[in-house]
């Protein structure tokens, strides 16, 4: 929430573009911003995404329901993705210093080091439910009601395209930078997989299951609770709460 809150000391105004803006018409564009950001916090956070995945969420992957919000086909974006392979030969006629890349090679008689051809990969998480009662959801709700498509466009610019990854990350790193947090590109994932072990008592199966991770890596690093949670969790239950 201290991001959220800290959202309101954002100095839009010192944008070129709000110069050219009456007092009315700049105090609007700075409140809509003000939404969209704290609306792009609670979504990295709700979701446990990375910011580039949040930027490819559309309006119409979510839908607002009394006790929940459901969002379907948010993109996971692997980092790469090998198609190819290419073997690159050293040209100088001093041996190379990194020899932990570059080998010697009898075929080609010259020092030389294998070079991957990669893309981004893309995959689709599984449905996500989010229930209402989180506060943060407040947020996206109130944000969904403001935008057509894209759920973040950027301002000014033709085709209603969404904010490019490097704003975005500018937006939360100077927000969590005036608060003392140092926020990277997974911030979002580990603090939300971390709060779902914590409070929740979520284990491996369900974290794998909500950030539809392949192996068991990262739920087993997420899912290690702490005492004070372990203690909790074997306190007798009484006769009374059992339905």
């Amino acid at each position: 929430l201290r991001l959220i809150e800290e959202c309101e000391n954002t100095p839009y105004y010192e944008k070129s573009v709000f110069l050219e803006l009456s007092p009315f018409e700049r105090e609007k564009l700075r409140q809509r911003l003000i939404m969209r950001d704290k609306a792009l916090i609670a979504i990295a956070f709700e979701t446990g995404g990375r910011i580039g995945e949040v930027l490819q969420l559309r309006k119409p992957m979510f839908t607002v329901l009394e006790d929940r919000i459901v969002i379907k086909d948010m993109p996971v974006i692997k980092r790469w993705e090998k198609i190819g392979e290419i073997i690159e030969v050293w040209q100088k006629e001093e041996p190379p210093r990194d020899t932990k890349r570059w080998h010697w090679s009898y075929k080609y008689d010259a020092w030389v080091r294998r070079k991957f051809v990669t893309k981004p990969k893309l995959d689709r998480r599984n449905v996500l439910e989010i229930p209402r009662f989180e506060p943060l959801t407040q947020y996206i709700v109130e944000w969904l009601d403001m935008v057509e498509d894209w759920l973040f466009p950027a301002y000014g610019v033709k085709g209603n395209k969404p904010i490019s990854p490097t704003r975005a990350y500018q937006i939360v790193t100077s927000i969590g930078s005036r608060i003392g947090l140092k926020i990277c590109n997974h911030w979002f994932r580990s603090q939300r997989a971390s709060q779902l072990a914590e409070e929740y008592g979520w284990r491996e199966f369900e974290l794998k299951r909500f950030f539809s991770w392949k192996s068991d890596k990262e739920a087993v690093l997420y899912a290690k609770l702490s005492p004070t949670k372990l203690f909790e969790m074997m306190k007798p239950i009484k006769i009374g709460e059992v339905s």
